[in-house]
């Protein structure tokens, strides 16, 4: 037996266990969910489509959302959404506005509600009910946090699709103590990312709060935690008050490093790119947050707010004590 065999082998191996841990939980009090975690390309979302497809085998009826993934040339371009139910499909994130800004893509209202629709509809009407997925913006109440809700207080079991990041804490939030955990292990990377591209993008993505650090005037090194707001290909933006140290230290030294750390897995990724402080008042008012009206109690136009953008230059990454490390250049990537 060859390897990509030896993998296609464990890979169904995989997929019948999670069929059998849903059918099981069919008849379970409480039911939990059994929930699919795995991180960045992990193969999440094809693993979903195979488990459905296995159910429907069995005669169980299969609902709610899928959201695969638009190629472009190996590049990720976009999300759709797919209704399970019905096989309809519409565009769920996209690369530009209009929409919610979630990670480097925006997500169309239509698309939600689309989705909501989908998943409310099969919750009522069917088995097994997937939810494709939950994440951050879920764990802060919005995406489909309402529908989670919904879905596990429904007689289905819920089918939930997780960043590997944020599976305790989803757990937790949704009260889903008890359930199925199903990790995937990593895909092996395209030729064209490597593997230090993946797990820097990995970890960009994954964690919300890295350390912002910039150059003192004394010339030490100071960093503090920050809310990474948005992504854009090689770029990140956050927000901060026009009156901060770290705003007068972007002027005296644009040279930054943002960290990524994941203390659980000793995994650690840094971020080096220029900062320069942006006035654009549509951006502004299109990355702004509600919950900042109490550090800017006038919203997107109080003087007082203003966005970061860092543009990558360089990323470091180490994977647990004793893996591998890397660089990659990111100018022009």
């Amino acid at each position: 037996m060859t390897s990509r065999e030896a993998a296609s082998a464990e890979d169904e191996r995989l997929v019948l266990e999670i069929v059998d841990s849903v059918e099981a939980r069919r008849g379970a009090t409480p039911r939990a969910a059994v929930i699919l975690a795995g991180g960045i390309a992990a193969g999440k979302t094809r693993t979903a489509e195979r488990v459905a497809e296995h159910l429907r085998d069995r005669g169980l009826s299969v609902g709610g959302i899928l959201a695969p993934r638009r190629l472009e040339g190996g590049v990720t371009v976009g999300y759709n959404v797919v209704n399970l139910l019905t096989g309809e499909e519409r565009g769920f994130a996209e690369p530009t506005p209009p929409g919610r800004p979630v990670g480097r893509f925006f997500v169309r209202p239509e698309a939600l509600r689309f989705a909501r629709a989908a998943v409310h509809r099969a919750a009522e009407e069917c088995d097994v009910v997937f939810v494709d997925e939950v994440g951050r913006w879920e764990l802060d109440g919005g995406g489909h946090a309402e529908s989670v809700r919904e879905l596990t207080a429904s007689s289905a079991v819920a089918v939930l699709l997780v960043r590997e990041a944020f599976v305790d804490d989803v757990i937790a939030t949704f009260g889903l103590q008890g359930a199925d955990v199903f990790r995937l292990a990593p895909r092996r990377p395209d030729r064209e990312t490597g593997p230090v591209a993946e797990t820097l993008w990995s970890m960009v993505d994954g964690i919300e709060f890295p350390l912002f650090v910039t150059l003192g005037s004394d010339g030490f090194p100071q960093s503090r935690p920050m809310d990474l707001v948005l992504r854009e290909g090689r770029t990140l933006w956050f927000a901060t008050s026009r009156a901060s140290r770290k705003a007068q230290q972007i002027g005296e030294h644009p040279e930054v490093t943002v960290l990524f750390v994941d203390t659980d897995r000793f995994n650690y990724a840094a971020f080096h790119g220029i900062a320069r402080l942006v006035e654009d008042p549509e951006r502004r008012a299109r990355l702004w947050h509600e919950e900042w009206r109490d550090d800017w109690p006038q919203g997107p136009e109080d003087p007082d707010y203003i966005l970061v953008r860092v543009d990558g230059v360089r990323g470091h990454v180490l994977r647990g004590p004793g893996e591998e490390s890397g660089e990659i250049d990111l100018v022009g990537t």
